[in-house]
């Protein structure tokens, strides 16, 4: 029996690509297994196509661990004036223990060059577990990062079991001048399940951040 191929993550392999020299676009497509079916790629004519996708294959698997046929690349090269720049996207970086009575988490979170460190702390009132309160302080950072514009709050969280895998799936809710919205988020875990919280809403809320911050800031 072969073994298991590990499940993708396609924020870290778009992540990954932009760090490829003329790469100025990523859209990864998975197939039902969760495994790379196709690799969109949008680039800069200053390099060999051939080379760039040389590289795409090389940085896939020496720092993904994935291997992916160079046939599933599609590659693109147009002058950089001709697309429109990246979207924003808040990214987690770092996460503090649990310290402290009451217990304490801090997680650091970054926006371009921003960077905000948030605090999640339990309370004699909540029987709060150590993903909620990491959960909190992913929402005190992401208040901090958009300021007036509107404000977060983590409505549930829940680790579920999803056929082979296991997920957190968050409900969040944004209350701007609007009104309120609904956001879903979900991350599979790994082994680090406070940076499967994060994650899981970090993809309900970077979904939404372009409209939300007016379009006035780009990557």
């Amino acid at each position: 029996m072969s073994p298991e191929r590990p499940v993708i993550d396609v924020a870290k392999i778009e992540d990954l690509l932009n760090q490829v020299r003329g790469v100025m676009a990523v859209r990864v497509v998975l197939e039902e297994q969760g495994q790379i079916d196709e690799l969109h790629i949008v680039g800069s004519p200053g390099r060999s196509a051939k080379q760039m996708v040389r590289d795409i294959e090389s940085l896939l698997f020496v720092r993904g661990g994935v291997r992916v046929d160079h046939r599933k690349i599609s590659l693109v090269q147009i002058a950089e004036s001709a697309i429109q720049p990246a979207q924003v996207r808040v990214r987690l970086l770092e996460i503090g223990p649990s310290s402290g009575d009451p217990a304490t988490v801090t997680v650091a979170l970054g926006m371009d060059d921003q960077r905000v460190l948030g605090i999640g702390r339990s309370r004699p009132d909540r029987d709060d577990h150590a993903e909620q309160l990491v959960g909190y302080a992913t929402i005190h950072a992401l208040d901090q990062l958009i300021g007036a514009r509107g404000q977060f709050r983590l409505e549930n969280l829940e680790r579920q079991r999803f056929g082979q895998l296991n997920v957190f799936l968050t409900h969040l809710s944004l209350t701007t001048d609007d009104g309120i919205e609904t956001l879903l988020g979900i991350s599979v875990v790994r082994d680090d399940d406070p940076a499967a919280v994060v994650r899981a809403i970090l993809d309900a809320v970077n979904r939404r951040l372009q409209r939300l911050l007016g379009g006035e800031r780009t990557r």
